[in-house]
């Protein structure tokens, strides 16, 4: 969920919700920027679905997704993040257990050298993969996913060179989230795989300290309200439909992937929370 930064609509509503909750103590909500529009927008809907006094606070220069949940309740730390879930971070602090990219994260199409448009021509199953090199970043979730299902890997240490990388074989796919593809320009002499659509259970939550019960509630009921009156779904089809359509994944073979990463407090069973996998 790369986006081009705005936070105007973010202190805009986040101003608003002070003024309307003048005689209370307003919740403090810090979180690190730059935060993508959707987050932005997301949390603020939740907050206001909620109904407490919040006041918003962009945190600058966080440097890691590891520093972000290490700060999380700390003095001049955060108190919200984002994550892709996973046991360890689920020890570290509070998941709120609505996944707020609807598990579109988990779902990856390859992109490829335009020399072997055939790559995925013939796969069919996890295990037809075996023999594909998939390059993805050293701290990418989904690394261990791939990893662990038998799938060969290259770790990519630079993000900024992963097309160089790519382009001089030094692995054969690039597994790209279909939530990216939009904000993704291909490198000359590459191109998106058109066959098949790689799937794994996944989850991004939001993360709160395991003490801020107040906030963790927030977040919970507010996302749940969004859920049920639709706001949530207007908000991400105004942000991800294109993204959507333009993956054609009605067109694509889905190949299952297993994830031992994904906690078992994962609502699955629970539909209104995911993209519909018709």
């Amino acid at each position: 969920m790369r986006h081009k930064i705005t936070w105007l609509v973010l202190i805009t509503v986040c101003l608003s919700a002070i003024s309307s909750f003048a005689n209370e103590q307003p919740m403090l909500v810090r979180f690190s920027a730059p935060a993508s529009d959707y987050i932005a927008e997301l949390v603020v809907l939740a907050l206001d679905k909620s109904g407490v006094s919040y006041r918003c606070e962009a945190v600058n220069n966080v440097p890691s997704q590891t520093r972000a949940i290490r700060l999380l309740g700390k003095e001049n730390g955060l108190d919200l993040s984002w994550h892709v879930t996973n046991y360890d971070l689920e020890e570290q602090a509070k998941a709120v257990l609505i996944p707020i990219d609807k598990g579109l994260l988990g779902y990856r199409i390859a992109v490829i050298r335009s020399e072997t448009p055939d790559l995925f021509a013939k796969i069919h199953s996890r295990y037809d993969m075996r023999n594909i090199n998939f390059g993805l970043g050293f701290d990418w979730a989904d690394l261990a996913v791939f990893s662990d299902n038998g799938i060969k890997t290259t770790q990519i240490s630079d993000n900024s060179q992963q097309f160089n990388m790519l382009s001089l074989g030094r692995f054969d796919a690039l597994p790209l989230s279909v939530l990216e593809l939009n904000e993704t320009k291909l490198a000359a002499g590459t191109m998106l795989d058109e066959h098949v659509v790689i799937r794994y259970p996944s989850a991004t939550y939001f993360f709160v300290a395991k003490e801020n019960k107040a906030l963790h509630s927030a977040l919970t009921n507010g996302l749940k309200r969004a859920a049920i009156d639709g706001s949530w779904q207007q908000l991400f089809d105004k942000h991800f439909t294109t993204h959507i359509l333009a993956a054609h994944l009605a067109k694509r073979r889905i190949i299952e992937l297993e994830n031992d990463t994904l906690p078992r407090t994962a609502p699955l069973d629970e539909a209104i929370y995911w993209y519909s996998k018709k």
